[in-house]
């Protein structure tokens, strides 16, 4: 891609503004980076019985899959609601989008089976094809969206989403993001709502983090290796991407990714 082209892309896109103005404010913040918590028996986790994850492409679940299976561990029903089948991924096999969306969706509800997750349910909304150095997040609405999740919601202790930054950057995550803050506040009894890559010091792969996000929970889940890996391999389609974000293998990410933390909203 010319320079001219990725010049021109980043902008005309919003969240490269977005971005930038996160970027400027950040250093006027205080954060405090040792989190409060450690374990799931601490407050205000220790009586949680339902969660619900929201995500927005196949294989997002594998950022919070130690998370996920801790709470399953100590009898928690979990849920996932996904916005998209993750159609505008890499195809890899010059497969058709409809076919990836096919492909992918099965993926995520065997790598869900694996960490124990009993529901998985697709909201229905098309991933849009990234163009150069630009994504995009699907065409609806943050409060179209927070009233398609409102019944998702209901009886939930422990809701668990996409960070302020939307990870790295990416606009359906941040969609996510202000879709599930919006169905929050509309909530009379909200849940407990943990976004996931927090603030990590030294986290070997920094692109990831939400670094506008306090961490206030922190769990070790390298004894997890096994099964997270089980559930990452599930993700076939998506795996040459994932070794190109982490220079290495899929053991690799799930060693990079070994300790998890949690911004509590």
């Amino acid at each position: 891609m010319s320079l001219s082209r990725k010049i021109r892309q980043r902008l005309t896109d919003p969240v490269f503004y977005y971005k930038r103005f996160r970027d400027w404010l950040r250093p006027l913040r205080h954060f405090a980076d040792q989190p409060k918590f450690n374990s799931l028996n601490d407050k205000p986790f220790c009586n949680i019985r339902k969660a619900l994850l929201v995500v927005a492409h196949p294989d997002d679940e594998i950022f919070c899959s130690g998370l996920l299976i801790r709470l399953i561990e100590i009898g928690c029903e979990v849920k996932v609601a996904c916005l998209t089948k993750g159609e505008g991924g890499p195809t890899g096999n010059s497969a058709t989008r409809e076919e990836l969306g096919k492909v992918r969706e099965q993926e995520m509800r065997n790598s869900c089976r694996v960490l124990g997750v009993r529901e998985v349910t697709f909201l229905g909304h098309i991933d849009p094809t990234a163009k150069g150095y630009r994504v995009f997040a699907p065409g609806v609405s943050s409060r179209e969206l927070a009233k398609q999740l409102a019944p998702f919601l209901e009886g939930v202790d422990l809701l668990i989403s996409h960070g302020s930054n939307g990870e790295y950057w990416h606009a359906a995550h941040l969609l996510v993001f202000r879709a599930v803050r919006c169905a929050i506040k509309q909530i009379r009894k909200a849940p407990c709502w943990l976004t996931m890559l927090a603030r990590q010091p030294g986290h070997p792969m920094p692109r990831l983090v939400n670094w506008d996000d306090q961490a206030d929970l922190s769990l070790d889940v390298s004894g997890l290796r096994e099964k997270r890996l089980e559930s990452f391999e599930c993700h076939q389609s998506q795996l040459a991407l994932f070794e190109r974000f982490c220079g290495g293998s899929p053991v690799d990410f799930i060693q990079k990714t070994n300790r998890e933390n949690y911004s509590l909203r």
